[in-house]
């Protein structure tokens, strides 16, 4: 069996949220002897952590993964992969991340010496796979996962005005958006009920606290601690919408998520998201920033019955495709 070394984020001990590697780790190692580097909170801690892992596994390891975010993380993925080129290893690349166009722009040269070096590189979504072969990479597209098998189906078919967002507080996901058309549709005179999962150490924790206050919006959203997979996969059945308002995004797995339950999702078109759902047949869009057009979405929800129900079955059926069965195939092929 080959040994692997993946490099990457292992944050949910302390964000709440699995991270694809967190993800993939137990799936590979059903084909191949895996160990995973860090899970670490304190940024230096998790490099020091990183570089004695890849110190440690070097001479008995045949692949080197290495995740590639487009945010300071970025910085783990350039010294592990000057390292893997030191020792004269084969190290993958694992595309992340909606903004790594605009920092390949920024930091060409840098981005192109660890790309140069890597045996593969993988993308998650055709909108990284286009870009970068459009640079002049060789990009293979492997989906995002996930276990099918933990999300069970319902399908949605009279939406009710209940509605989750699972992604948080941080400027990417601009939460404010979410809670501002909340406000106009209860200015419209509907009743929504809308649950926020989000950790009180995020940027825009308090601004959202204080909207919710100020606007007196307490009787209709409820903001709680990220929760762990199972948890707010069992409560999801009391919801029937999902939205996620992201400035910028690239293969969301939450919005597979939700797909895979059955919810009807409402997503901003930014970024990988066009690449990877149908306006109107497996989504809804709406434009970045736009609340009262997230309101109208909501609203054509609660009106439109036929619309719910080609919804809610056409994303499980496009959720099936990120199954782990439909991915590891790809995976095997790669590693072998």
């Amino acid at each position: 069996m080959k040994k692997v070394v993946y490099f990457g984020n292992k944050t949910s001990g302390f964000q709440g949220t699995k991270t694809t590697l967190e993800t993939l780790e137990p799936l590979l190692s059903e084909i191949v002897d895996i160990k995973s580097y860090s899970h670490k909170k304190n940024k230096l801690f998790r490099l020091l952590h990183m570089i004695m892992g890849f110190l440690r596994n070097v001479n008995t390891a045949d692949y080197i993964i290495i995740d590639v975010y487009s945010s300071t993380a970025l910085r783990y993925a350039e010294i592990i992969g000057y390292l893997s080129r030191v020792f004269n290893k084969n190290y993958i690349l694992v595309l992340h991340g909606g903004n790594l166009p605009k920092v390949y722009d920024k930091l060409e040269q840098r981005i192109n010496r660890l790309f140069d070096g890597a045996r593969h590189i993988i993308a998650p979504s055709h909108y990284l796979q286009s870009f970068f072969e459009s640079k002049g990479f060789t990009v293979q597209l492997i989906p995002n996962v996930i276990e099918l098998e933990q999300y069970p189906y319902l399908k949605r078919t009279k939406i009710r005005p209940k509605i989750l967002a699972l992604r948080g507080f941080k400027p990417v996901y601009n939460p404010m958006m979410t809670v501002k058309a909340i406000k106009t549709l209860k200015e419209q005179g509907i009743s929504p009920e809308l649950r926020l999962l989000a950790n009180s150490d995020e940027e825009h924790y308090n601004e959202v606290l204080n909207y919710i206050k100020d606007n007196k919006l307490q009787d209709c959203i409820t903001v709680l601690p990220k929760q762990k997979k199972t948890v707010w996969i069992e409560e999801s059945k009391n919801f029937d919408i999902m939205v996620s308002n992201p400035i910028i995004d690239n293969t969301p797995i939450s919005i597979l998520e939700g797909m895979a339950l059955g919810m009807c999702v409402i997503t901003t078109n930014v970024g990988g998201v066009p690449y990877l759902v149908k306006d109107e047949e497996e989504v809804l869009y709406v434009e970045s920033d736009d609340s009262k057009g997230l309101a109208d979405k909501i609203s054509e929800l609660l009106t439109d019955n036929n619309m719910a129900i080609k919804l809610s079955t056409n994303a499980r059926r496009k959720a099936e495709q990120f199954d782990w069965i439909s991915v590891k195939t790809l995976w095997e092929k790669l590693l072998s």
